[in-house]
């Protein structure tokens, strides 16, 4: 992004699967799954006030979201605002929710959640974002190809991993001293 690029140019879309097909799923209609709107993500990345909902109510007209996938609001003003969570603790690993999310699933051995997550945080991505969205006034959104063809320093996995470690255990400080 700024500065000197240290990491290899990559497309975003190959760096991750951006709203991926749903595969096959093995529960019954009757089966609890968590059920997320746009008000349950903050913008601060959490999932909050998250509720069950039967699979069957759900599987058709929501976005369809596993544990580990990014949640990226793209319409406005959710977007510019900062909403967007990794989805996680999910009623049998199973998420729907708004049509409002893009869905970004990380890569194994090429991308993880916590890095996928921190870039679309980034003032900069929402800025870009932002002036690519399409539609009009109120309903403007961020399309999938903006996010698929979004350029990157993809870092090694391992730097990835190790940038989640510190951020996480500085987090642990911080709650303890607050």
């Amino acid at each position: 992004m700024l500065g000197e690029q240290k990491y290899p140019l990559k497309k975003l879309g190959d760096c991750c699967v951006i709203n991926p097909k749903r595969g096959k799923v093995t529960l019954s209609d009757s089966d609890p799954v968590s059920f997320v709107p746009m008000p349950s993500v903050s913008e601060e990345g959490y999932l909050q006030d998250v509720s069950d909902s039967e699979y069957g109510s759900v599987k058709k007209g929501f976005t369809y979201f596993e544990n580990g996938d990014v949640l990226f609001a793209k319409i406005t003003p959710c977007m510019e605002n900062g909403k967007g969570a990794i989805a996680h603790s999910l009623t049998n690993g199973i998420g729907m929710g708004s049509t409002e999310f893009h869905v970004l699933r990380p890569i194994e051995g090429k991308s993880n959640s916590f890095w996928l997550f921190t870039l679309t945080k980034l003032p900069e991505f929402r800025e870009k974002a932002a002036h690519n969205m399409s539609g009009t006034g109120g309903q403007q959104r961020v399309r999938a190809d903006f996010l698929e063809n979004f350029m990157i320093g993809l870092p090694p996995i391992e730097s990835q991993n190790d940038l989640e470690s510190i951020c996480r255990q500085a987090d642990k400080s911080k709650q303890i001293t607050e």
